[in-house]
């Protein structure tokens, strides 16, 4: 079972209805809506796998911190419900230990990223999201997993 899966059924077993559709707004990826009739997950389509995995744990995450319907974001509280899923969503799909494990025979972000079927941005913020924990320690990985530090210069060779 893939992480796409596992999660899908995860909400299907909180009766949270999972659909992958096109999503018109643009910039937005997905979306968690509970409403009197049920509560509904959708996520963009057009994602990689990594992406679209990341994308559900966070409106999944929306579900478990009991904040929904944050589509304009004009406020503080809009915001800070935002942080609060994104962070379930952190600690559901990794763990400083898996990001080491993965990181055993590479430093390069986009290997471990693909290793643990997430996005390269989603595996710099889990890392920003240890270290403000005190879970993760600088030299715990090269420079390259800041997200302070740009993208690495592709191989001109």
């Amino acid at each position: 079972m893939d992480r796409i899966e596992e999660l899908t059924t995860e909400a299907g077993e909180r009766g949270i209805d999972v659909h992958e559709r096109e999503i018109p707004v643009p910039g937005m990826s997905a979306a968690y809506i509970k409403t009197e009739t049920g509560e509904h997950i959708i996520i963009r389509q057009d994602g990689t796998q990594a992406e679209r995995a990341c994308w559900l744990a966070e409106e999944l995450g929306h579900h478990y911190t009991g904040s929904d319907r944050r589509l304009h974001y004009n406020a503080a509280d809009d915001w800070r419900a935002e942080a609060k899923a994104r962070k379930w969503a952190h600690d559901r799909l990794l763990s400083p230990d898996a990001i080491r494990t993965a990181a055993r025979n590479t430093d390069d972000i986009y290997e471990i990223a693909f290793t643990l079927n997430v996005s390269v941005e989603f595996l710099r913020e889990s890392i920003d999201w240890y270290m403000a924990r005190g879970l993760w320690s600088p030299e715990a990985m090269p420079e390259e997993f800041s997200a302070e530090s740009p993208a690495p210069e592709p191989n001109k060779e």
